[in-house]
C-alpha cells in the first residue's frame, strides 16, 4: 500500500506497507454501535467515537483527531457538524439511509447508501454489517420462546406489535442497548421481530442482528431482500394477525422452524463486520486512488 493516497485536491496519508490502517467509526453508539467494526481485522485497526445529535463540533473534532485516522466512516453523517471534519486529512465514507436526500459530495469522498427506496448519490449500496461480538450459534429455543423487537418506537411498529404484546412475551427495546447489555438480551430471547419504521418496505438493519445472534427472524417484507429468502432464511410477516398466528404456533411448537433458524444464521456470516468493513474500506481507497474525489 503506498505511503499516501493522491488525487487532484487531497493527499491522504496512509500507513507503511504491513502496518495497520487506522479506521474511525463515527456515530451514536446506542443506535449504530452494533454495525461498526470493534476488533482488529483484515489489516484494519478500528476505533469508535460516540457522536450524538447536538454534539459540539470542536469537542467532536478533537476526539476524532485523537484517533489519528487514515479513514473515517460516518455511520450517521447527519449528526456530525461539518466543522468537526475541518482540516481532516483522512478519507471519508458517509453512510446514508434509504430515501434520504443525496449527501453533499463536497463533504465526503464516497457515500454508502443503505438498501431501500432511492439510490441517488450512492457509490455502493448494501446493508450495514454486524459487530462480530453479537454473533452466536443457533440454539434450541426455550419453552415457551421469548420474542424480541429492536428499534425506536414509531406509530407503525407499535401498531404491528400491539396485538402480539397482549398475548405473547414480546420484549421491545426502543433504544439504549449497547455492548454486553445487547449481547445479554439477544442471548435471553429466541425470536427476533424486524419491523420497518413506517409502512414503506425497506431493509431494517435489525434483521441481520437477529440472524447473527442465532434467532429465528420474523420480518416484514424486505425490499430489497439482499439475499435473504422468505420461508427459507426467515418468516415473513404479512399482517398483524399473521404475526400473532406465527407467535402462537411457535409457542405450541418452538422448534417448528429450526431449519429456517439455522439457514438464517448461516446467511448472517456474509455480513460479519470483520469481513465486510475491510473489503469496503479497501475498495474506498482504491476508488479514490483511481477516480479522485470531489471533496473540498
Amino acid at each position: 500500500m503506498p505511503a499516501a493516497l493522491r488525487n487532484d485536491r487531497t493527499r491522504y496519508p496512509l500507513p507503511p506497507s504491513g502496518a495497520p490502517l487506522r479506521v474511525t467509526f463515527l456515530g451514536p453508539l446506542a443506535t449504530v454501535g452494533a454495525h461498526a467494526l470493534h476488533l482488529p481485522a483484515g489489516g484494519v485497526e478500528p476505533r469508535f467515537v460516540d457522536a450524538r445529535p447536538g454534539a459540539d463540533a470542536r469537542t467532536l473534532g478533537a476526539a476524532l483527531r485523537d484517533t489519528s485516522p487514515h479513514v473515517v466512516v460516518m455511520l450517521t453523517p447527519d449528526v456530525v457538524p461539518p466543522d468537526a471534519l475541518a482540516g481532516l486529512r483522512a478519507a471519508t465514507l458517509a453512510v446514508a439511509s434509504a430515501g434520504d436526500a443525496p449527501p453533499d459530495s463536497s463533504a465526503f469522498d464516497r457515500v454508502l447508501r443503505l438498501p431501500g427506496p432511492g439510490e441517488a448519490g450512492r457509490w455502493r449500496s448494501r446493508p450495514l454489517p454486524v459487530d462480530d461480538r453479537l454473533f452466536a450459534a443457533a440454539r434450541r429455543p426455550r419453552r415457551p420462546p421469548r420474542a424480541l423487537c429492536l428499534g425506536r418506537s414509531t406509530e407503525h411498529r407499535e401498531w404491528v406489535l400491539a396485538p402480539a404484546n397482549h398475548e405473547h412475551d414480546v420484549v421491545h427495546y426502543a433504544h439504549g442497548l449497547t455492548g454486553t447489555a445487547l449481547t445479554d438480551v439477544l442471548a435471553a430471547t429466541d425470536i427476533g421481530i424486524a419491523l420497518h419504521p413506517g409502512p414503506v418496505p425497506g431493509f431494517p438493519s435489525q434483521a441481520l442482528v437477529h440472524l447473527a445472534a442465532g434467532q429465528l427472524l420474523l420480518s416484514e417484507r424486505l425490499a430489497p431482500q439482499c439475499g435473504l429468502e422468505p420461508g427459507i432464511d426467515f418468516l415473513e410477516i404479512v399482517s398483524t394477525d399473521g404475526l400473532l398466528t406465527m407467535l402462537h404456533q411457535l409457542r405450541l411448537r418452538p422448534d417448528a422452524y429450526d431449519r429456517v433458524r439455522v439457514r438464517g444464521r448461516l446467511k448472517a456470516e456474509g455480513h460479519r463486520a470483520s469481513r465486510v468493513w475491510p473489503r469496503i474500506i479497501g475498495d474506498l481507497l482504491h476508488d479514490i486512488r483511481v477516480f479522485g474525489t470531489q471533496r473540498a
